[in-house]
């Protein structure tokens, strides 16, 4: 495989070597002719006249006379293909490298997925549609909300949402519908919405939202990182302190949150 690599890239540059000195000598080369006649004989430019000069100037283009600019646009076009070639080697290069990276990083996930909930793994089938009421529940949203303010306030984890407690994968279809914009991005701008509301502002910069195609269906993973500071759920009612413990996420009260905080620091 690694073999052909060096074929293939010789092929690439070849190709368009070829592609760009052609279009160098048969179009660039005596259109340039038909723009020099109009410069030097003080001709007023017109599109009907460019056609007839163009005509009679054309054939003319590829005359021995005018080999030395023909050659010389030639030479230009295939160095710009040279450039070209190489260009796209190196695109082609590099989207490989992402698509490998893709790869990999689908696997981690699948493997995250595999070995199911722990201190720093959350399932979560969604963040609006409910799927035992067949609708959408907004209440879910201060579940999410809740469950990265505890990863936060412990070590940090990742939250995967598309997927239920058994580690069956749901996909994000029905969440989609339940958005105004109804893709990734529409989705992404949804999770900081619920984390700028629930958890401050700040509390965006600590999270990232990744997606993932699995089994022909797509999941949304949140990177959350630990807070130095502690962080709290604020809904209409209360301000409540959460952190993660095991496989699950726990409020605390006042007196349970300071102790934590001050353990923490030790």
């Amino acid at each position: 495989m690694q073999s052909k690599k060096p074929l293939r890239n010789i092929k690439t540059i070849a190709v368009q070597v070829l592609i760009w000195a052609g279009i160098f000598y048969f179009l660039v080369h005596p259109f340039t002719m038909v723009l020099y006649w109009f410069e030097y004989s003080n001709t007023v430019f017109s599109f009907s006249l460019f056609q007839d000069v163009l005509k009679t100037r054309f054939l003319e283009s590829f005359t021995f006379d005018m080999s030395g600019m023909g050659g010389l646009l030639t030479l230009l076009g295939g160095l710009l293909g040279l450039l070209s070639g190489l260009f796209w080697i190196n695109l082609k290069r590099k989207n490989e490298l992402i698509g490998t990276q893709q790869q990999l990083l689908v696997r981690d996930i699948e493997e995250l997925i595999e070995s199911g909930e722990n201190e720093r793994v959350e399932f979560k089938s969604s963040i609006r549609y409910d799927y035992y009421r067949k609708t959408t529940n907004k209440e879910l949203e201060l579940v999410i909300a809740k469950t990265i303010t505890g990863f936060m306030n412990a070590k940090g984890g990742k939250l995967i949402i598309g997927v239920d407690d058994d580690g069956n994968i749901l996909g994000l279809e029905n969440d989609f519908k339940t958005l105004k914009h109804k893709n990734r991005d529409g989705y992404e701008r949804e999770v900081f919405r619920i984390i700028s509301t629930q958890l401050g502002h700040e509390a965006c910069f600590s999270n990232q939202v990744l997606f993932y195609g699995l089994n022909e269906k797509e999941v949304c993973v949140i990177n959350i990182e630990p807070s130095e500071k502690p962080i709290y759920v604020s809904d209409t009612e209360n301000t409540t302190f959460y952190v993660r413990t095991g496989n699950a996420t726990y409020p605390l009260t006042v007196k349970e949150a300071v102790n934590y905080l001050e353990n923490r620091k030790l």
